[in-house]
């Protein structure tokens, strides 16, 4: 890790909400080491450090503490979570001020917090125009990605074995311009695939991703809208964990692509009529007139791009 950055009166302050000291303790040292001030809980802060994980039998008192302190002092949170969590914690948290950081390690963190105290504002991942969001959330992308290499060269010199058998960082390229502008109708949808024609175009993407290095497609949210619209012809509905899982990426990025995508208008959430404490994630109407008139173009040309 960099040398720790030294902080002035302008840092990020930082509260921590976890239950077991050690760990709490971990939490104020990445704070510190990210140069941001470590307030008490008691007080607003910019951002909350929790660790939803270490103490499963109290997520849901936990999650309603800390939705609690993000409302009233406007602060955003880094959320520590296993995978068996999610889908209950996505329901009760506002996903919007919250970085999700799903069975990760705490280096994850690092370029978030350090990013954000080198800003003059919050909205690190929540600025107001489009593609200001979108290129940030690249650039957090690029960060995670550059961070975890170096680590991962770090463990191999250390461990001496020189295995190339490691977790392969992910980094993205930024989404076209424009791309979640209202959709212009111009494609006969007549011929639009049926459901197994998608899941079929989904394999072929898992296929090639065995041929070719991962992160040379590493732009997840593709594969999100295939999934989403299978699933849509197939009158399903998708939890926020299954789709993670077809976003063929990290959890913790995958729930970020998911969030992003949903504040600006492509994904809505839904509550589970059955259940409160689980989300779908389906497509807005303007993504499924945009898919739909993608696939009917495309079958007119002869195929369909996978």
């Amino acid at each position: 890790m960099s040398e720790p950055l030294h902080y002035s009166d302008a840092s990020k302050s930082v509260a921590i909400l976890c239950a077991q000291p050690v760990r709490a303790k971990q939490f104020e040292e990445l704070a510190l080491a990210c140069g941001c001030r470590v307030a008490s809980i008691d007080t607003g802060a910019d951002y909350l450090l929790t660790d939803i994980s270490s103490n499963p039998d109290r997520a849901g008192e936990e999650c309603s503490e800390i939705a609690d302190y993000l409302n009233r002092y406007g602060a955003e949170a880094l959320v520590w979570i296993g995978m068996d969590q999610l889908e209950s914690v996505y329901a009760a948290l506002p996903p919007e001020r919250c970085h999700w950081l799903v069975d990760a390690d705490d280096a994850l963190a690092v370029p978030i917090l350090a990013r954000a105290n080198r800003r003059g504002d919050m909205d690190q991942l929540h600025d107001r125009s489009r593609d200001a969001e979108y290129g940030a959330l690249h650039k957090i992308s690029d960060d995670l990605a550059d961070f975890a290499r170096t680590l991962a060269r770090i463990a191999e010199q250390d461990d001496g074995s020189g295995s190339s058998v490691r977790d392969k960082p992910v980094s993205f390229r930024p989404a076209p311009s424009g791309m979640f502008e209202p959709l212009v109708p111009a494609a006969d949808t007549a011929r639009a695939p049926t459901a197994a024609r998608i899941r079929e175009l989904i394999k072929l993407r898992r296929l090639r991703d065995q041929h070719f290095p991962p992160d040379l497609f590493a732009d997840p949210a593709w594969d999100i809208l295939l999934d989403l619209y299978a699933a849509n012809l197939e009158g399903k509905s998708v939890s926020v964990s299954s789709l993670c899982i077809a976003a063929a990426v990290p959890p913790t990025t995958a729930l970020r692509w998911i969030t992003t995508m949903t504040e600006h208008g492509a994904l809505v959430r839904k509550q589970d009529p059955q259940d409160a404490r689980r989300v779908f994630i389906g497509l807005s109407q303007d993504s499924e007139e945009r898919l739909a008139a993608y696939f009917g173009s495309a079958s007119t040309r002869g195929g369909f791009p996978i």
